[in-house]
This record gives structure tokens, C-alpha cells and sequence, in this order.
């Protein structure tokens, strides 16, 4: 019987799988690329991947850069000990 129901999950997720992979769209995705590619040749980068990760994901990095930073440095504020408490136990 368990058998059964595995099997039978495997064959209805197959189905659902072939069923989305027929009626997926074609090329008729009206996304965000096209003006990703349109507007490539303004960064004067060489190709569409180089101006996307450089020039359009550029302030994220540095945004992601800078939550880093203050994580690391907010980290070290609350774990470092405080020289006070360094000259009350006697170390340098």
C-alpha cells in the first residue's frame, strides 16, 4: 500500500509537471529584459550580463556592502570589553 501512494504522488507530480511545461509561454515575455537590453549600450559596458552585474546592480552592492559593514562593526561594539573592565581585573 505505501507503495501504491508512492507511486501514485510520483505519476500525479509528473502529469502537473508535463501539463506546466506544454502550456508555458514562449517567447513572448514582456518582462523587465527588454529595456535591460535597450538600455545596455548606454553603461558602455561590452555585453548585457557585464552591464547588469556593474553598472544596474551596482548600488545594491554597495548597499549590501554597507549592511555588512555596520553589522560587523555593531558586532564588534557589543562583544569587545570595555577598557574599564580590563584595569579592574589587572590585564593589558
Amino acid at each position: 500500500m505505501k507503495k501504491f501512494f508512492t507511486w501514485f504522488f510520483l505519476g500525479v507530480i509528473g502529469v502537473m509537471a508535463i501539463y506546466v511545461a506544454i502550456n508555458m509561454p514562449g517567447s513572448t515575455y514582456n518582462g523587465i529584459g527588454g529595456a535591460i537590453v535597450e538600455a545596455a549600450p548606454k553603461t558602455k559596458a561590452l555585453n548585457v550580463v557585464t552591464a547588469v552585474v556593474f553598472d544596474f546592480r551596482g548600488y545594491d552592492t554597495i548597499g549590501e556592502s554597507f549592511v555588512l559593514f555596520t553589522a560587523v562593526t555593531a558586532s564588534a561594539a557589543v562583544l569587545r570589553k570595555s577598557v574599564s573592565h580590563k584595569k579592574e581585573k589587572g590585564v593589558k
